[in-house]
């Protein structure tokens, strides 16, 4: 086993050890529930649908779940595909510098980062989408060192993939262009983007499994995409209505800041989880920074080309990201100097920047070995002792993360399955219950629908109401909607008081999920 394959097996062996102490026992609070859900029925999760996921892990559960468990084998596959993916960056990083221990370092480093952390021990797609732009880099960088057609025709059908999986996948896209043509790109390279574009649909072809599912009307089956334009929609993501560049949602001084403010959470979490700056963990955030720095500078000593790659994949993931998803305030930020009818997002949104905190993480170990090895010259066997100490100081975050991250812990390992627990076990039988939230629904559909508890139980998502599928569905399913509301939206007020006046012809009690939840005069809650 050479240099790079023995720094790629021990960083994936160290990281997924961790990931699997801190793995969540069951349902998490979040997206975590609907996935589940979704894989247990091959149904199809809130747009862009991830088919490719959903097969894969519903493949995954058939070998791994008899002896696991349903939902502890999905976040076990979140857990092997981080590991896997952190796995390939080692790899990577020995090989473009020579140094197996550095890379090592680095390669932990990025896996501890608390955003990447804290999917890799749930159920959620965008550990297994880093693992794929893990593998368009390793790709991009065989195409660019070999000049081999082959690896441009497999760097077109993992992208496709990548489409069909989950577009954060495509994030690396930029960079592993760059690989390719910045060294020995194919004289051809031209004649060959056509086989590139046909290996890239046979990959993304996973989608239609979203329009032939959908067809079959499972369990799960968000933006009913039966049809060519509601797979289109579906695709689109025109649920969510996204946000064009511009108009910015909020200042651009604001943005940066807020993307600081989740850099400040991804190596000491446990030191402080308020999200604002502290004195316990801020500290500590700037010294990982001036590590990463160190590692930045000395990559670009070693090697330019792939330093380059890495400051375009870092570039992409945090700036890139940042002005192309327009995102509003995160829910924990502005306090204080922000008006208090200020938008903000619905949850903190630094998921979305963990390939630019690995790039992070990925310099900051690997300038630490190589800072520590550096303190000692002419002497090999010190050097390399130096640089087993300063790979220590890479694992720093894995102690400093811990507490934050620990899915396994109580009361969080249970929280997400004790709500839903709650909820149905206080439903009247074959009650409609109103939810208004993803944490009092997602966590239901998995009970229901994996752990088939309460089925007599309705759950009606009262922020789903202003999409016509649902409402479609409710009627479809359950009888709860007339055809008087499956047009033109009239508002939630009126669609809730149809679907409670529907619920109590059927001699149906109707309940709320969350007791926080106003409901409408003509429903007689008891």
């Amino acid at each position: 086993m050479n240099t790079r394959h023995r720094a790629a097996a021990a960083a994936g062996a160290t990281l997924l050890v961790i990931y699997i102490a801190t793995l969540a026992p069951s349902v998490t609070l979040w997206d975590s529930g609907e996935f589940l859900a979704s894989i247990h029925s091959l149904g199809i999760p809130h747009p862009p649908g991830t088919p490719l996921y959903v097969i894969v892990a519903n493949v995954w559960t058939m070998i791994v779940a008899p002896v696991t468990g349903f939902a502890y084998s999905v976040n076990l596959l979140s857990a092997v595909c981080t590991a896997l993916g952190c796995a390939v960056l080692a790899g990577l990083l020995a090989r473009w510098t020579g140094d197996g221990i550095a890379a090592y370092a680095g390669a932990v480093c990025a896996g501890l980062m608390s955003s990447l952390w804290l999917s890799a021990n749930e159920t959620e797609v965008y550990a297994s989408a880093f693992l794929v732009s893990c593998i368009l880099l390793w790709i991009g960088n065989r195409a660019g060192e070999t000049g081999e057609s082959r690896w441009l025709l497999a760097g077109g059908y993992v992208a496709g993939l990548a489409f069909s999986l989950h577009l954060t996948a495509l994030l690396s896209a930029p960079a592993a262009l760059y690989l390719v043509v910045s060294r020995r790109a194919p004289r051809d390279f031209a004649r060959r983007i056509p086989g590139m574009v046909l290996t890239f649909a046979i990959g993304a072809s996973a989608v239609l499994f979203l329009i032939v599912r959908a067809r079959h009307d499972p369990a799960v089956n968000q933006g009913n995409p039966s049809t060519w334009p509601a797979l289109t929609d579906v695709i689109m993501r025109r649920q969510y209505a996204p946000a064009a560049p511009w108009p910015r949602q909020a200042p651009w001084f604001l943005q940066l800041g807020n993307l600081f403010e989740y850099a400040d959470w991804q190596v000491a979490l446990g030191l402080s989880p308020h999200p604002p700056p502290t004195w316990w963990r801020t500290p500590v955030s700037m010294v990982f920074g001036l590590l990463g720095l160190a590692g930045c500078l000395e990559h670009r000593r070693l090697n330019r080309r792939s330093w380059r790659a890495l400051v375009i994949l870092f570039v992409t993931t945090t700036l890139g990201v940042l002005v192309y998803l327009n995102l509003k305030a995160g829910p924990s930020y502005g306090a204080g100097f922000l008006p208090a009818h200020a938008p903000h997002e619905a949850r903190e949104r630094d998921y979305f920047f963990a390939l630019g905190f690995v790039c992070w993480g990925l310099w900051a170990g690997f300038g630490a070995a190589r800072t520590a090895a550096g303190l000692s010259r002419g002497n090999p066997a010190r050097q390399r002792a130096l640089a087993f100490a300063g790979a220590l100081v890479a694992l720093v975050p894995a102690a400093l993360n811990w507490g934050a991250v620990n899915r396994r812990a109580e009361p969080g390992a249970s929280e997400a399955r004790n709500i839903a627990t709650h909820i149905l076990d206080t439903a009247p039988p074959h009650a409609v219950v109103l939810s208004n939230g993803d944490n009092t629904t997602y966590p239901v559909w998995y009970l229901q629908e994996v752990e088939r508890r309460r089925r007599d139980v309705t759950l009606v998502v009262v922020p789903l109401l202003p999409a016509s599928w649902y409402r479609a569905e409710l009627a479809r399913r359950n009888a709860l909607l007339d055809s008087a509301f499956l047009g033109r939206w009239q508002g939630a007020k009126q669609v809730v008081a149809g679907i409670c006046r529907r619920a109590a012809a059927q001699g149906r009690p109707v309940a709320p999920a969350d007791t926080g939840y106003n409901f409408p005069s003509q429903c007689d809650i008891r």
